[in-house]
């Protein structure tokens, strides 16, 4: 039985084209039902025109039909091919119904069971079908009721014709009463998926709002169908209908970054409709409501749908801070920082480009900052900063535009001079030299070593020429060390004593009590002239501190905290310098005690050196003798005193007192 099913399965579904369970499960129920009720009233029908109205040849229809009905409910079953067992089920009917009005012609009301016809196909059968099968019939029917019009006499209304009238108003009301039924189903069901449909779009959204990126679409014309809330916040909108229908080109695309338009044709967007293609762009812009505009990267990509294009859908990032960090890295990986100019590896790159035949002869000068390391010492890199970005603008403007002007190292710079002789790279060096001469960063003085040299020859290589250059500024250096190491000096010493006179007239006035106590300790002649300077430079750490605090007689914790590391930082400028390098050691300990309470290490009696002693007793009787001169008090004589009193507790004793026999019992400096 299983094979013969699977037999008529295979062999109905091939003959009618269809696959079983095509056609949705309503439609399926409803034709169950009218084929069982089929078999039920035709068998209803079979047995009251057997018995009740004998009338046997439409006993024999209804017999038909009924049997007819019940092999077409099999085979429906079986197969499950919808399609097939609509089509017979109709034609079924209408054939019963043919032979029927053949067999009773108008004996009574039977024409009423054409109205069943109708409403069956029309709900079981495809707008194509019902047309195929209606048409002959209602065709006949007519032909039927024309040519048999001559013959026929008024019907009689007897219980046949109740009987059929009956009949066919149940099934005709079973039909519209299933019709209803389903078309409230049908209704809920719309009902159910327009709420289906409704939290779908709603779920859509949310998850179209919640995306990082700015999503829109647009339709074959560009104008806006959706755009999500990142893109309006993007942009700058307020609402989605500020955008909604607008054209998205003339919106947010209409002109480069440079504000200059942007051609249609051109418009990658765009050309997504027309080619149907994607695209992925990083280098243009939007703009915003405000009419500023953003780097962004955005993606294009057709929206198709049976096979042709309805839209475009395009996602965009804001990419303005990233676009700007890569300006910054691009930046750095040419330019220094802190001056502006070509780094090494830049100028790498560039000298390249410069080293031509046609750009002979090629001068280079070689540069190197003198005192950097100094002012990051002394002055903290802020003023190392200074010096070097001030140094930077002398270069730039002693140059000429198109020279190429690089900072190579921590103090150290190039200039590469295309077309140039060396006569004229010495014109330029001389105005570099001049620019340093009259610039001074806090108490630096500017200076620089300088070399030059000259590529004349296209075999020359320029790397030859580049260490030619660089040797000369060591030379340079070299050979104006001294002078330049003085300058330094002096301009620290001239700085601080700009700041205060009394700094100045401290520092001279120690310089020559050291000088005389030299003379009167019977020191050799290279160590009084030792002990002479380290007097007058005792005080060079001072320069740290601006003119207020230079002034001040009494200082708070802190002020007393950081004037105490003036000796340190004099130790540390002293130490740079060749000829102060032996002083360095008497600064840093001036202000040590005898009984080791002193600053900055502690030492005690003869761990101090002797110059330093012979300074801390100078430079306080210097001191005092200045503060008495201003209270009014004694001149001279009391600064004694403390010299007496604080013997062999802060001074050396027998300093302190070959000092206050040497300047006599008045405390008299000129006896």
């Amino acid at each position: 039985m299983s094979e013969l099913r699977d037999w008529l399965r295979r062999l109905f579904s091939k003959a009618s084209g269809y696959q079983m369970g095509e056609d949705p499960s309503r439609r399926t129920k409803v034709l169950n039902a009218l084929l069982i009720s089929m078999i039920t009233v035709s068998l209803l029908f079979t047995t009251i025109n057997s018995i009740v109205f004998p009338v046997r040849n439409v006993a024999i229809v209804n017999a038909v039909s009924a049997l007819l009905a019940l092999m077409i409910l099999l085979l429906f079953r079986f197969t499950g091919n919808y399609q097939m067992a609509a089509h017979m089920t109709v034609g079924a009917i209408m054939l019963c119904i043919i032979v029927y009005f053949h067999i009773v012609q108008n004996q009574h009301y039977a024409f009423v069971w054409i109205c069943i016809v109708p409403p069956i196909a029309f709900y079981l059968l495809s707008k194509r079908s019902i047309w195929a099968l209606m048409t002959p019939f209602g065709g006949y029917i007519l032909y039927f009721l024309i040519s048999g019009r001559g013959n026929w006499h008024p019907a009689t209304f007897d219980g046949q014709s109740i009987l059929s009238i009956i009949g066919a108003t149940v099934c005709i009301t079973g039909m519209l009463a299933n019709l209803v039924n389903n078309r409230n189903d049908v209704l809920d069901e719309l009902k159910a998926i327009g709420i289906k449909l409704e939290n779908q779009q709603s779920d859509l959204r949310l998850i179209l709002d919640s995306a990082a990126e700015a999503i829109y679409g647009i339709d074959l014309e560009g104008n806006c169908t959706f755009c999500n809330r990142r893109c309006i916040e993007i942009l700058g909108y307020k609402e989605p209908s500020d955008l909604l229908g607008k054209n998205m080109h003339w919106q947010i695309h209409h002109s480069k970054v440079d504000g200059t338009a942007f051609p249609i044709d051109k418009c990658m967007i765009l050309a997504t409709l027309v080619k149907g293609e994607g695209s992925h762009i990083v280098d243009e812009v939007f703009w915003r409501a405000d009419n500023t505009s953003l780097a962004v990267e955005y993606y294009s990509y057709p929206q198709i749908k049976n096979g042709r294009t309805v839209g475009a859908v395009v996602t965009f990032t804001d990419i303005t801070d990233r676009k700007r960090r890569e300006s910054e890295i691009e930046y750095l990986n040419c330019y220094d920082v802190l001056t502006g100019l070509h780094n090494r590896r830049c100028f790498e790159v560039s000298k390249g480009q410069i080293d031509q035949p046609d750009n002979l002869p090629i001068s280079v000068i070689f540069a190197d900052i003198n005192g950097l390391k100094m002012t990051n010492d002394i002055f903290g890199h802020t003023a190392g900063d200074d010096l070097i970005k001030k140094s930077a603008e002398i270069l730039r403007q002693a140059c000429r535009q198109h020279d190429l002007v690089a900072r190579v190292g921590g103090d150290e710079f190039i200039i590469i001079l295309p077309k140039t002789s060396l006569e004229n790279a010495q014109r330029i060096a001389s105005r570099i030299r001049m620019g340093f001469s009259k610039a001074k960063v806090e108490a630096i003085k500017c200076s620089i070593a300088l070399g030059l040299d000259t590529k004349v020859t296209a075999d020359q290589p320029l790397d030859e020429v580049l260490a030619n250059a660089e040797n000369a500024m060591y030379k340079d250096k070299t050979m104006n060390r001294r002078t330049t190491n003085k300058d330094l000096i002096d301009t620290i010493i001239e700085t601080l004593h700009s700041r205060s006179i009394n700094e100045k007239v401290h520092a001279n006035t120690v310089s020559d009590l050291c000088y005389k106590m030299g003379v009167a300790m019977h020191l050799p002649d290279t160590d009084i002239v030792k002990l002479q300077r380290a007097g007058y430079l005792h005080d060079i750490g001072k320069i740290v501190f601006d003119k207020s605090v230079l002034m001040k007689e009494k200082y708070s914790d802190d002020e007393l905290e950081r004037m105490q590391q003036h000796s340190a930082i004099g130790y540390r400028i002293l130490s740079l310098f060749d000829d102060t390098l032996d002083l360095a050691e008497y600064i840093y300990g001036h202000h040590e005690k005898w009984d080791g309470t002193g600053y900055p290490r502690g030492l005690q009696g003869e761990q101090i050196p002797l110059i330093s002693r012979i300074i801390a007793v100078a430079e306080t009787y210097d001191r005092i003798l200045n503060r008495d001169s201003e209270s009014g008090q004694g001149q001279g004589q009391h600064a004694l005193e403390i010299i007496r009193e604080r013997a062999g507790t802060q001074f050396d004793p027998a300093i302190a007192a070959l000092f206050i026999k040497m300047m006599g019992d008045k405390g008299d400096l000129t006896s």
